[in-house]
């Protein structure tokens, strides 16, 4: 071990991340295809700097805390797009120093450490340039310190975090079973109580004037994901693109909510069952998660509760009716953790997750819209492997053993 590299990994990793940005993304982006969401987010600010009021004035399909980030963009200085790509380099030289400190803080080798740090810089290389022109950096962002803050034992800091990550975007409202059973084992209910409390004001300090003012467009932007179809790229989607390939099952694409998605009974049938999958999903994930922590020393709790946060984070992907590309920067920062010789295979299966979706989005993904076999194959296989993943991230007896032999090292 090198205490003086590893005192500075951080900031050398945060360098690299930099470097990756400025020079070879901005190389990609200048010659892949573009999809960018930033044109919504600029009209977003335009309705709010001309005085009108998100779900009141006009509608808004995001959290609150999104409209913050859009309005911040476009307040300050430059052109809004390019404003908002250094935004989300910020949230990825946050992630990286988040993701390095948790590695340090969990016993990890200096390389695990160095591993782990690299993959998050290298993420935009691997997923592509699509991480400029979505906000789903910020959410990665927001994971990893949550997940910083339990490793170190700063359990109210780790449930204000995470107020903020759900009031940017709702998914993060998964992680409550897994971070109220690991609050309860190290300290208690009262404990839990009050920093449940910090929360929960943090949201309704936001949300209560929002539902006053403005409760049926505050409403509607729930409802717009609820009522949302199977996406096209969803898992549930590429069970339904297989049956195609292998037996003529028919489908149909269809253009609404901003995204392409599978129309007919049949894909909303597997929309439902994908969100019942889900649910069981969490709660089993949860409900293994407090069986270990039981059984398990506590010096393993920290490396368990990583399992458990990367498995969530997954199988919003794996188990949503939802799953745009840039979901993925969701599950880094947990997936890249995991403690065990699994944990080393998930690093592998992230990175390739994130170079099979490169190979279909943006350039060819009006193809997989045209339903077209090479592209649906690769879906499939991105798809197939994000279930892998989620398999070598669950939570179990070795990830423990792990985490004992690293404390004891």
């Amino acid at each position: 071990m090198n205490p003086r590299l590893e005192k500075w990994l951080p900031l050398w990793l945060s360098v690299f991340a930099v470097l990756v940005w400025i020079g070879p993304l901005q190389w990609m982006a200048a010659y892949a295809s573009q999809i960018s969401d930033v044109p919504v987010y600029q009209a977003v600010y335009d309705h709010m700097s001309s005085g009108e009021m998100p779900y009141r004035d006009f509608p808004l399909e995001y959290p609150p805390g999104a409209a913050v980030l859009f309005w911040i963009t476009g307040v300050l200085p430059g052109a809004f797009s390019f404003t908002f790509a250094t935004l989300m380099l910020f949230a990825l030289i946050a992630t990286v120093i988040a993701v390095t400190l948790t590695a340090k803080a969990l016993g990890m080798s200096l390389r695990r450490q160095m591993a782990a740090g690299a993959v998050v810089a290298l993420s935009p290389l691997l997923l592509g340039n699509l991480v400029t022109t979505r906000f789903d950096l910020l959410l990665a962002a927001l994971i990893a310190w949550m997940m910083w803050a339990v490793v170190t034992d700063r359990m109210t800091t780790a449930w204000v975090i995470l107020a903020v990550a759900i009031l940017v975007k709702l998914v993060p409202l998964a992680f409550i079973p897994v971070l109220l059973i690991v609050h309860w084992r190290r300290h208690g209910w009262p404990s839990v109580a009050r920093a449940v409390g910090w929360c929960a004001a943090i949201v309704a300090v936001v949300v209560v004037p929002l539902i006053i003012t403005a409760p049926h467009g505050l409403w509607g932007s729930i409802s717009y994901h609820l009522d949302r179809p199977l996406q096209l790229e969803s898992t549930g989607a590429a069970y339904l693109m297989s049956l195609r390939t292998l037996a003529g099952v028919p489908l149909a694409v269809e253009s609404s909510f901003g995204s392409q998605g599978l129309a007919g009974d049949g894909p909303q049938f597997v929309a439902l069952i994908s969100t019942v999958v889900l649910v069981v999903l969490v709660a089993t994930i949860a409900y293994t998660l407090w069986r270990l922590l039981l059984t398990s020393p506590a010096m393993a709790d920290s490396s368990l509760f990583v399992a458990a946060i990367a498995t969530t984070c997954i199988a919003l992907l794996v188990a949503g009716k939802v799953l745009s590309p840039q979901f993925l920067v969701w599950i880094i920062p947990g997936a890249v953790l995991v403690a065990g010789r699994m944990g080393r295979w998930a690093v592998v299966i992230s990175v390739a997750a994130l170079l099979v979706t490169q190979a279909y989005f943006p350039d060819d993904y009006w193809q997989l819209v045209a339903l077209q076999t090479p592209q649906m194959g690769i879906l499939i296989l991105r798809d197939g492997l994000l279930i892998v993943l989620m398999a070598l991230c669950w939570p179990r007896r070795a990830v423990a053993t792990a985490a004992e032999k690293l404390s004891s090292a």
